[in-house]
């Protein structure tokens, strides 16, 4: 090291980044001099570090001439590329804004943003309502050569989920947990069978509420009054990031005499507001919510899956 500021790595991105192995570690041990270099590149004052997330390290940042803003240093994933090519094509519609980005590094200087809102205190209806405003201005996003698509079937989204189950889940489930899997089995089936590239946008990947945040003043890109961050970008129905938005709420899940109901009625909330398929929205959000439990198990985080298929077998028997 070069006498670089200690940076302290949130748990869930030290896990995350340990479960990848040598690169992961490799990682790890250059960060504090990356974020440093970075900083002197930018001309960046270092300010605190930023939680949420498991696959990058973020801090807050001073510019040169004292403005606000965010670094962003990404784990070494092939996901990056696709991320800042996204973010350059948004040019902050429905996304935050990029002020400059280094792909080697993984590094991307983005405008400061407020915190997310918390699940357990949050109008689930308004975000909801926010979330699909704030998604159509990023569904506008024209596909680059750098952003994934096509319309092979086997490449498909619900391809890429059917395989994880099967990658994470042990070859002989407990009892409790096999109908769950099957569940999200079949309906990782039926969406690959529905899959419509004709309906396809370029959608945000990972549209969960951590990565709705507030724009410090209503700006053109932003008339919801949020953007989206860290997104994965590739091709898919819509009715996929709607899913995806509410596969988390599980405490208020857990807590609900007839969750199935509950989600029901968020499926129905979103689908008026988009213009899209309900029942669709249900069966993403369910297959969503099993394989985010299952990878984070997985990734070393199996405290932070279980809540996921806990509530995957509540809406199973409900």
């Amino acid at each position: 090291m070069t006498g670089a500021e200690v940076v302290m790595v949130q748990p869930a991105v030290r896990a995350y980044a340990e479960s990848l192995g040598v690169p992961g570690h490799c990682w790890l041990a250059s960060l504090p001099d990356t974020v440093d270099q970075l900083c002197q590149d930018w001309g960046l004052r270092r300010q605190a570090a930023l939680p949420g997330g498991s696959r990058f390290y973020v801090c807050r940042v001073m510019t040169a001439d004292g403005q606000k803003a965010v670094l962003k240093v990404a784990l070494p994933e092939a996901v990056l590329t696709t991320q800042i090519a996204t973010l350059i094509a948004a040019q902050g519609r429905g996304y935050v804004q990029v002020r400059a980005h280094d792909s080697p590094r993984g590094a991307l200087l983005m405008e400061a943003l407020g915190a997310p809102a918390d699940e357990g205190s949050a109008d689930v209806r308004a975000l909801l309502t926010i979330t699909a405003e704030t998604l159509a201005r990023a569904w506008g996003v024209l596909p680059t050569d750098a952003i994934p698509g096509t319309a092979d079937p086997t490449e498909h989204k619900a391809a890429g989920l059917l395989a994880l189950i099967h990658e994470c889940f042990p070859s002989v489930p407990p009892a409790s947990e096999q109908d769950v899997l099957d569940l999200a089995l079949r309906y990782a089936a039926e969406r690959l069978d529905a899959h419509e590239p004709a309906r396809q946008v370029h959608v945000h990947g990972d549209a969960h509420l951590g990565n709705l945040l507030p724009v410090p003043e209503v700006r053109r890109g932003a008339e919801s009054g949020y953007v989206f961050v860290d997104p994965e970008g590739f091709l898919c129905e819509p009715e996929y990031d709607l899913g995806v938005a509410i596969r988390g709420w599980n405490t208020r899940l857990l807590a609900s005499a007839d969750a199935g109901a509950v989600v029901r009625s968020w499926c129905d909330l979103l689908a008026r507001s988009t213009g899209t398929d309900a029942e669709a929205i249900w069966q993403w959000a369910y297959l969503e919510r099993v394989t985010t439990g299952l990878y984070l198990a997985r990734h070393g985080l199996p405290d932070l899956g279980a809540p996921f298929l806990t509530v995957a077998q509540k809406l199973l028997m409900g």
